[in-house]
């Protein structure tokens, strides 16, 4: 067992803009952070913020021959928690908020234990609580060495006694300083602790009740109303245990989730601005079937021009658009109708096919992939195609036809085997496709039920639907 750290996290840094501007300023100086690192000379440091689950870069300083260096601008920082990264990329963070100007001084061989603010009362703490902290681990490393000669349960128990400690120290520090962002910091970083189960009627102990007591609880130190918090290394955890581990991994079950979350964010138009932008862009790019159901609740519930205030016009129109083109595939949708001719010329719709199961298939015989998987696909369909499954074969690659007709010949696939030769087909954005091969799955009404499968992930979804409806 180790002491949980909140901060000081050892996060990767990510050296892209978010707002990358050059040191000095013209004008007043709204902020000026002056710092001296000893073991430093000659080189730039780099000011950076944490933000959701990245840390970005904002400002450059050139550090000079004595350690020497500062940040300042015409504008007040946002609030959060900051860090400067040394060319080393060692870095050490601190506290902007109400004071953005006053002094750091540290030496580059220890920050934690070097580290002194001047002018900052918060960073001052911050400093002692981090000193706490690293004690603390220390002890508990001791401990843990001490495993095998004091026992597995006495070193639990004194782990247990240690971090106890911390929560105690971060508990008593709240108290005594309630107004500071480390506070809201603190509070953000406490998990629920469950209390002993009851007992049940029947005199059994409800094994249900800590998974939902620690539900219910989970977020009851965070204040939503918060904005500095998505400039920590504290949010951006919370949110995405919430959405992975304590809520059941199902579109629905996710949206609801997600609307939770927002709905609580309202008061803050930075936690809304995060938790709009995060989910969003998270389940658009999930490799999770199904989980795009997310996005385009998302996108149609939050992305108006008077909520999404930070999205271009340009960029809102794009994500709309995007939307509106994955919203008629999703799962339990009807599949959109393909017309297409097959090797004699003849229309054949993929409505026109009657079975339990089609397997939409769009492939390109000049595609290395497709060459892989054609022939593990025909010989699965061979297999199974008994039990009322069919293919809809699409050819993407309109170049040559006699090729495709060769193809088709040598691979025997006695499937219906259709292609756009007339180019007038729509299916490429009805379907999203964008690269080949690529697998849908319609059950017999012709509802999209499975997609963007490959044929092993293929055979469980069928073989899946096959028990179930045997179980009938």
């Amino acid at each position: 067992m180790k002491i949980r750290q909140i901060i000081f996290t050892g996060a990767c840094i990510i050296l892209s803009a978010l707002a990358v501007q050059a040191g000095g300023t013209k004008g007043p100086k709204k902020h000026e952070i002056k710092f001296m690192l000893a073991g430093l000379h000659n080189t730039k440091c780099f000011l950076g913020c944490h933000y959701g689950d990245k840390d970005y870069v904002q400002d450059t300083a050139v550090v000079d021959a004595h350690g020497n260096f500062e940040f300042s601008g015409e504008k007040d920082l946002e609030g959060g928690i900051y860090f400067v990264m040394i060319p080393s990329k060692k870095y050490f963070e601190f506290i902007v908020d109400k004071e953005q100007k006053f002094s750091i001084m540290a030496d580059t061989v220890d920050f934690i234990k070097s580290m002194k603010a001047i002018g900052s009362e918060e960073n001052t703490l911050f400093y002692q609580y981090l000193n706490y902290v690293t004690e603390m681990h220390d002890k508990v490393a001791k401990v843990d060495e001490n495993k095998s000669a004091i026992g597995k349960d006495a070193a639990r128990q004194q782990e247990d006694s240690l971090n106890e400690q911390v929560r105690q120290f971060k508990l008593d520090f709240i108290k005594k300083h309630p107004d500071m962002f480390l506070s809201k910091v603190f509070n953000a970083s406490e998990v629920p602790i469950v209390p002993t189960a009851p007992k049940l009627a029947n005199g059994r102990t409800d094994s249900t009740f800590a998974f939902k007591y620690y539900k219910s609880h989970f977020f009851d130190g965070i204040d939503f109303s918060e904005g500095r918090l998505v400039r920590s290394p504290v949010l951006y955890p919370r949110i995405k245990e919430y959405l992975t581990r304590l809520t059941v991994q199902s579109p629905d079950s996710i949206i609801a989730a997600a609307d939770y979350l927002i709905m609580r964010a309202r008061a803050s138009k930075e936690m809304f601005k995060f938790l709009v932008a995060y989910i969003t862009s998270t389940y658009e790019g999930s490799n999770i079937m199904g989980m795009d159901a997310v996005f385009v609740h998302m996108a149609k519930k939050y992305y108006t021009a008077d909520q999404a205030t930070w999205v271009s016009a340009t960029q809102l129109e794009k994500i709309k658009e995007r939307a509106a083109q994955l919203d008629p595939i999703l799962i339990g949708k009807h599949a959109p109708s393909i017309v297409l001719p097959d090797t004699l010329n003849t229309m054949e719709a993929m409505d026109s096919i009657r079975a339990r199961f089609t397997v939409v298939y769009f492939w390109d015989y000049d595609c290395g992939h497709c060459q892989k998987e054609t022939p593990v696909l025909i010989k699965w369909y061979d297999s199974i195609k008994a039990e009322g499954i069919e293919v809809y074969a699409i050819q993407t690659n309109e170049n040559s036809i006699q090729k495709w007709k060769d193809y088709i010949k040598q691979h025997k696939l006695d499937w219906m085997n259709v292609s756009d030769i007339f180019h007038t087909g729509t299916f490429r954005h009805d379907y999203d496709v964008v690269t080949t091969p690529m697998i849908y799955v319609l059950d017999e009404n012709k509802k999209i039920i499975a997609k963007k499968l490959d044929t092993n992930e293929l055979n469980k979804v069928i073989k899946h639907f096959l028990e179930k409806g045997s179980d009938k």
